[in-house]
């Protein structure tokens, strides 16, 4: 506590308002934490929910299992509009990215910003903790290093998230060739395009799993009613792929039309086949550029103390004398 208030004090230069200060920081720190507690009590111990989960479930085991899993979400969805930003254009962004990133669960914006406050927190008395045992630090110092602290764990979810998305994207549209190469056989060969679809789902499955899970419930949304056109958007939607816009109006208009696919898909998979090899040796011709830093960095300084350090002793030796 007394390490607080001097730390106040450097701000304010008063020990009375420092105090001050402290005791109200404290007052809402134990009014937030109150808050907090009666919320996880309600949702938990509720009677009306408990009759709910009682009912729902089936039996003991699994009811005790579901209802934790319940509470857990019943909390979050109690908390989801003091943590979540007001701003629809920033949900819809990181909603977007969620989904890219293949986390499509509608908990997981909840998620994602609480695990960004829960970073902050811990930042902050990471930081104050940890300057407790650098009593050299100023109090400015220690203010820009905890506010440092705090932005770094802010924008670290956002660029981990931005990683995670565009890694599964690349994984997706390196695949997506060979499924469209096993859809134009599956289509010549006499299958519908939903029973082509289901069978290229279930064969990709080995190569990549996540763009076989992806054609499954697009084969799934058809089979329950969604219109073709429709469930091929929420795909391109879902997996970020936007360069299949085109191939998702022709396969619409095929199927409307009942026209043949088969030489449309094909040209379609040369050029997807194409665009993978031009990332490939995209990514293979800035290989150079990449090894400049580990060179300059690593292997030419031991270069130059082995070929030009032992004449620059003997130059040095020559000058002594």
């Amino acid at each position: 506590m007394d390490y607080l208030i001097t730390l106040i004090m450097g701000l304010v230069d008063n020990e009375k308002e420092a105090e001050w200060i402290f005791l109200g920081l404290f007052f809402i720190s134990a009014v937030a934490f109150t808050i907090c507690i009666g919320i996880l009590i309600s949702n938990a111990y509720s009677p009306l929910k408990r009759k709910l989960n009682t009912i729902s479930h089936l039996n003991v085991v699994a009811n005790n299992n579901v209802q934790g899993k319940g509470q857990f979400d019943k909390t979050l969805e109690s908390i989801d509009k003091y943590i979540t930003p007001t701003s629809a254009k920033e949900r819809d962004s990181i909603r977007a990215l969620l989904m890219h990133a293949g986390y499509e669960d509608k908990k997981a914006i909840t998620n994602f910003y609480a695990i960004k406050i829960i970073l902050v927190v811990f930042a902050f008395f990471s930081v104050l903790v940890g300057t407790r045992f650098m009593p050299e630090l100023t109090t400015q110092k220690i203010l820009i290093y905890t506010l440092f602290a705090m932005a770094i764990a802010t924008f670290l979810p956002n660029m981990i998230l931005r990683k995670i998305a565009k890694k599964r994207i690349r994984r997706l549209a390196n695949a997506f060739p060979d499924a469209l190469d096993l859809l134009v056989v599956t289509s010549e060969a006499g299958l519908g395009f939903n029973a082509a679809l289901n069978r290229v789902a279930n064969e990709i499955d080995a190569i990549s799993p996540e763009l076989g899970q992806e054609l499954q419930i697009v084969g799934r949304k058809v089979r329950v009613g969604v219109p073709m056109p429709t469930a091929l958007g929420q795909f391109v939607e879902r997996t970020g792929l936007f360069e299949l816009q085109g191939l998702v109006s022709i396969i619409s208009q095929s199927v409307k039309l009942g026209a043949s696919m088969g030489d449309t898909l094909r040209e379609y998979a040369v050029e997807f086949r194409d665009r993978r090899m031009q990332r490939a040796e995209e990514e293979a011709a800035k290989i150079g550029t990449k090894m400049i830093f580990p060179l300059v960095s690593c292997i030419w300084p031991g270069f130059f103390a082995i070929a030009i350090g032992p004449a620059i002793v003997a130059v040095l030796e020559v000058f002594g004398k």
